[in-house]
Formats: structure tokens, sequence, C-alpha cells
């Protein structure tokens, strides 16, 4: 089952999330062989998605890292949103691991 996390995201600011997964038996994921994917779309129905997060797994086992640049998050219109983030393993199993909504708050300064 997939852990629930709401997330809140700052309109042209970068965005970085890291969570710990457990495996389907409960142990943390040893995540060197697998490949990862997060998205977050506007509705779980919408055709388009509204950015595709960079995903990796970090030094820790069973840790994730998801993240968008500055430049990525200024181009998302503020609102909600949803996201997920699937695990696919060496054996072609997918698992939806992580999963929710995301607010994304307007910002006011750049930086030029």
């Amino acid at each position: 089952m997939a852990i629930y996390e709401d997330l809140e995201i700052e309109q042209g600011s970068s965005f970085a999330y890291i969570v710990s997964v457990k495996d389907p038996n409960g142990a943390a994921y040893g995540l060197g062989s697998h490949t990862l994917a997060a998205q977050m779309k506007k509705t779980y129905t919408s055709s388009s998605v509204t950015a595709s997060f960079t995903a990796a797994a970090t030094s820790v086992a069973g840790e994730i890292k998801i993240s968008l640049t500055d430049e990525q998050t200024a181009a998302i219109k503020a609102g909600r949103y949803v996201y997920d983030v699937l695990i696919e393993t060496p054996g072609n199993e997918k698992h939806r691991v992580i999963e929710g909504m995301i607010t994304v708050t307007p910002g006011v300064t750049t930086i030029s």
C-alpha cells in the first residue's frame, strides 16, 4: 500500500522531498536496480502531465528523493494537483509507493 503524503510547492522555488519506502513485505527497498518515476497532474483523469519529477534513490536504503527545479515550479499554475511515485522492479513488477495532493502556492519575487 502506498504512503499518502500531501505536499506543498512554492511557485518559482526549487523543490525536493525525501521519503523512506518499504516493499510489500515491510522491508526497506533496495532501490539500486529499480526504475523510479514520479509525476503530477491536475486530476487523476487528466490526460496531460503537469510536471515530471526527477526521482532517484538516495544513498540510504529505501529512500527516494523527488525534485523539481525553480524553472519547473515557476511554470506550474498555482492550485491543487495530484501526484504519485511508481517503482518498477527488475522483474517488471510495478508498485505505487507514494501518492497524495500537491498544493502549489503562488510566488511574487523573481531573481534575474
